[in-house]
This record gives C-alpha cells, structure tokens and sequence, in this order.
C-alpha cells in the first residue's frame, strides 16, 4: 500500500495540479492499449507504465466494467464504449461535416484516399477517412495516430507553424523510420520547410509506407495558424508528375474553402 501511495504523490507532481492522478492513469493505459496491435496482459501494461501490478489491475478492471476495455485470452484490448464519443466529437465538429460534404460532392478525389487530420503535439490524429476501393496497401481510420513528421498532413501542417513552435514540437526524440525514405531528423525536416510553403502542400513519398505517395495541405484559422490537414493518397505508380501537380492544386484548393469552419 505504501509503495501505491508513493506512487499517487509522483503522479500528482508529475501531472501537475489540479489533475487527478488516478485519471491520468487510466488515461494512459488507455492509450496504451490503443496503440498496441494485440491485447496486454497486467505484467506488459505495468512494464510499460512503470506502474505497481496492483494498481494496473485495478484500473483495468474499473475500465471493463465501464465498456472502455474488454478482456479476453490475450489480455486487455479496447472496448466499444470510445465510440460512442468518437461519435459525438464527429457530429459536433463542422469541419468534419464540411470536409464529408465536400468530398460528396466535388468527385474529383472520388478514385483516392482522402484523409482530414488535426495535430496533437509531434503526431496527427486522423479526424475522418475516406478509403479508395482501389487497394493501396494501408488503411486510414478516424482515431489513428501517426508521427506529424512523417505524413503529408503533418508536414503541411508543421511548417505552417512559427518557427519556434515547430521546432518545439519536433525536438523531442525522434520516432524511429518507418521506411528507408523517413525523413531523418529535425535538420533535414527544416531543409523541406521553404519547399512546402512555397507548394501549398507537404509530400509523404513512401515515409509511412513504401509505395505510397500522400499530398497534404494545411487547413488554417482565422488566425493563420494550421487547425486541420487534408490529405490525398495513391500509389508511386499513380503518382506521375503531371497528377502529383494536378492533385495538389486541388488539395490547396479544398483546404482553402475548409479554412475557417
């Protein structure tokens, strides 16, 4: 018990007044598991965590008994419960709406992958996805997450930042390649910088998947500052100069009707 109490004084400095540390607990087992591709068992979470298997246990069977987790032979997985709020965030976001309404009815990105993302520190959350029927090897869907550094979204979004807060957000250590053509480092992000501004949109050439090509745009605030990304994917081999041009003209121009919702 006391080492437990010890650990409830760490995490109360840690996550700073006002917040209640066995949410912020909860929190990060949840994102844990989220984020894993198969289900935890108390001893893995706890490992993770560097939390006492005591405490894991407790928080996850509070969170099966809310919907928020399900157990089975595996251990811990996600339950169904997030989705009902995915949900609502969904309803009530206009930009979501806007971003649905739009792709309904300008067909031009019917044939492709279309993502909207929003950042969320150093990664993108995707917001919504629409999913080409053709294959493309890789799978968008709302609630993931991906390194910002590695996207076309993220890339457009983080040099639509201030230098000093880009440049924060990407100097924590960086996330390992996910292909040989990842870009490599905070330097070598900022070399690409001028180039994206200059485009209108950022390009993820095979970085989170080899084969892959994703044009980004930045969708902005009234106050200039990146709120959203919209996204277009495709195969390298779809990916021709003459469409690359094409397909971010009518990236940058969609962003640009998104802006301000």
């Amino acid at each position: 018990m006391q080492a437990d109490g010890q650990d409830d004084g760490q995490a109360a400095k840690e996550t700073g007044k006002g917040r209640v540390p066995a949410v912020v607990r909860a929190v990060a087992v949840l994102d844990l598991i989220a984020d894993m591709p198969k289900s935890l068992g108390v001893s893995d979470i706890a490992r993770h965590l560097g939390l006492p298997k005591s405490s894991v246990h407790g928080i996850c069977e509070t969170l099966v008994g809310l919907g928020l987790l399900r157990f089975g032979p595996g251990g811990y997985g996600p339950g169904p419960r997030p989705l009902s709020w995915s949900a609502a965030f969904l309803r009530r976001s206009s930009l979501v709406s806007e971003f649905q309404h739009l792709l309904a009815h300008d067909r031009r990105l019917s044939d492709f992958t279309v993502t909207l993302s929003t950042l969320d520190g150093a990664s993108v959350v995707y917001l919504a996805c629409h999913n080409a029927d053709k294959p493309l090897g890789f799978i968008f869907h709302a609630g993931m997450q991906l390194p910002a550094v590695y996207t076309a979204t993220g890339k457009a979004m983080l040099s639509a930042l201030p230098e000093a807060e880009r440049r924060a957000r990407i100097a924590g250590p960086w996330h390992p390649p996910f292909t040989a053509n990842s870009v490599r480092g905070p330097v070598e992000f900022e070399q690409d910088v001028q180039r994206w501004r200059t485009l209108g949109y950022a390009v993820d050439n095979g970085e989170i998947r080899e084969g892959m090509v994703c044009l980004g745009a930045p969708i902005l605030n009234d106050r200039g500052m990146p709120a959203a990304g919209i996204a277009v994917s495709m195969t390298s081999a779809e990916a021709r100069p003459e469409v690359r041009e094409t397909l971010g003209a009518i990236i940058v121009e969609i962003a640009r009707k998104l802006s301000g919702h």
